[in-house]
């Protein structure tokens, strides 16, 4: 019993493996999990799961020279943010989408360049969202 679970478990795992796949965006390359369709608009690239009930965006773009404090103190601004934490050579806040569904955002800076995650519904999917992380190269 216990062999024949471990070898449908492998063949569902295999087949869901299967529909995932890295998609490259330039600045930047993710593997999307199947269930989950990016779409690049401008400098942000959305990764949105099909049932609408997590999402995260990449935004890379110049820092124009602004410091990563200035950053983001502009988005927490923009954003509505609130809580807004240094966490080493990064910048975490939280804020409510426009649906009031509360959103994570962290910012980091690198090359005269920055990144600005955010992710919504963390909850609904937390190993997925984990597994985007984890694949950003």
């Amino acid at each position: 019993m216990k062999r024949s679970l471990a070898a449908v478990l492998a063949v569902v795992l295999a087949a869901t493996m299967a529909f995932a796949g890295v998609q490259d965006f330039g600045e930047f390359k993710v593997d999307v999990p199947a269930g989950w369709t990016a779409t690049k608009d401008g400098e942000t690239v959305g990764i949105v799961k099909d049932d609408n009930t997590a999402s995260m965006s990449i935004t890379v773009d110049s820092t124009d020279g602004a410091s990563l404090k200035e950053l983001a103190d502009a988005f927490v601004g923009a954003l509505n943010g609130k809580n807004l934490k240094q966490d080493g050579e990064s910048y975490k806040f939280d804020f409510d989408n426009g649906n009031g569904v509360k959103s994570e955002a962290v910012i980091v800076t690198d090359s005269g360049k920055y990144a600005l995650f955010v992710i919504t519904g963390r909850d609904n999917a937390p190993n997925d969202v984990a597994a985007i992380i984890n694949s950003l190269q």
